[in-house]
């Protein structure tokens, strides 16, 4: 259920997470295809030395909806019980999800693959 390169098991949640700060020309709040793309997009057409940055609350190899969408095959369940895809969601947002509106996804997911 969990792709290769993700950790097994759930993360523990910093309750006290480190502050960074940072200056920079352009901000960029969101990890999915249309702030990837802009981010792409301002860094091409921008003036040299401009500073952009991009920040998500997620993990940038699927955030997003297009993202989330076209990984429906990673999310499979078949034999597996619905609970393991809620623990792999909230994994995955850092705990910030609704549980009951993850597990309805997760009964229906299969539905939307056609293997």
């Amino acid at each position: 259920m969990a792709l290769p390169n993700k950790p097994k098991g759930e993360l523990a949640a910093d309750p006290n997470p480190a502050i960074q700060e940072h200056e920079c020309d352009c901000l960029i709040v969101g990890g999915g295809m249309a702030a990837c793309g802009t981010a792409f997009e301002i860094k091409k057409w921008a003036p040299a030395g401009m500073k952009i940055i991009l920040v998500d609350k997620a993990s940038l190899e699927r955030s997003g909806a297009v993202a989330q969408g076209l990984s429906a095959i990673n999310t499979y369940i078949g034999e597996n019980p619905i609970e393991n895809y809620v623990k792999m969601v909230r994994n995955d947002l850092m705990g910030v999800i609704r549980e009951d509106l993850v597990y309805d996804l997760g009964r229906h997911v299969d539905e939307s693959v056609k293997l």
